[in-house]
């Protein structure tokens, strides 16, 4: 791969840096992982004037992996408005790249890099070596960042080096299908309170964040294969419980990242629902697995039963 394909800004051309997070990194795949009919986990809430489809996406996928079949389609087709995570497919390059700078990239004059421990730095050179990066030039592109974005561009790299693309992700690919078909489009969050999220990390979660994500790379190549194989599978169990482990001691990162957003998704969900309408709405699969999953907080705080299809 030319390193100048991997710059962040040549990432941030090609939709939201954010929606490809290090947390959610373990929702991702760039290969082909399954040769029969898929079956993705979909979920139903609905009353005499409201129906709420409720899917779990993942936002960079191989183009060859087949997901939509056809109980997703006729949900999709059912509903009158798409609803996903955030505009991302909206925002021009050129915000893009100011969030970045403003949110991603440190003022300090001394790079996080220097301060890995000597494991972090040596699982860093073994996953650009296994990605055939030089690793002078994407530590060069590193140096200024914050953690959480260098964690953010080597997991990328990583998926696409397996042959994903950001434009074959489940959301995107929700996203163009409803633009044509003139659907509604509409969004739980902005992309700002994604930046947000990682704005507002301490430095120490920061580092372990990219310390662990280097390592999982390291040791488990074929880990993100895995993970989405348990999502064309519909094992949820399973994926929440790697979700779980891939996020073990960065509490406040997983409450920011899933259990707050969830609950305001969830919030957001029972307006729908206490109005009428028919809505599809895809996020991230993380989001729709565990004891901390848009369904269980829909249930706990508004009895709310989203029947699994």
């Amino acid at each position: 791969m030319n390193i100048s394909a991997t710059t962040p800004f040549a990432l941030l051309r090609r939709r939201s840096l954010l929606a490809w997070s290090a947390v959610l990194v373990l929702l991702m795949t760039g290969a082909p992982v399954s040769i029969g009919e898929s079956k993705p986990a979909l979920w139903k809430l609905s009353d005499d004037d409201s129906e709420i489809w409720l899917f779990g996406t993942v936002h960079i996928l191989n183009p060859d992996v087949q997901w939509q079949n056809r109980q997703i389609r006729n949900a999709f087709e059912s509903a009158d408005t798409l609803i996903t995570e955030a505009p991302t497919n909206e925002v021009s390059p050129q915000k893009m790249q100011r969030l970045t700078m403003r949110h991603g990239f440190s003022k300090s004059k001394r790079s996080f890099l220097k301060r890995l421990s000597p494991e972090a730095d040596a699982n860093l050179t073994q996953v650009l070596a296994m990605l055939g990066l030089p690793e002078e030039a994407v530590k060069a592109s590193m140096a200024q960042m914050r953690p959480w974005l260098a964690a953010t561009m080597i997991t990328v790299m990583t998926i696409q080096v397996r042959g994903a693309d950001p434009n074959a992700g489940v959301d995107s690919v929700l996203w163009n299908q409803a633009k044509a078909q003139g659907k509604t489009l509409a969004y739980l969050e902005t992309v700002e309170d994604q930046f947000n999220i990682f704005a507002d990390l301490e430095d120490a979660e920061e580092m372990r964040m990219f310390e662990d994500t280097v390592k999982q790379l390291a040791e488990q190549p074929d880990m993100l294969d895995a993970l989405v194989q348990l999502w064309l599978d519909a094992e949820q169990d399973q994926l929440a419980e790697m979700m779980q482990a891939s996020m073990s001691g960065m509490d406040s990162l997983r409450d920011a990242m899933l259990r707050k957003r969830n609950e305001d998704w969830a919030e957001q969900i029972k307006e729908l629902m206490d109005g009428s309408g028919s809505y599809f709405i895809a996020v991230g699969a993380g989001h729709l697995a565990g004891s901390d999953s848009v369904q269980e907080i829909l249930r706990e705080l508004y009895d709310l039963v989203a029947k699994r299809q």
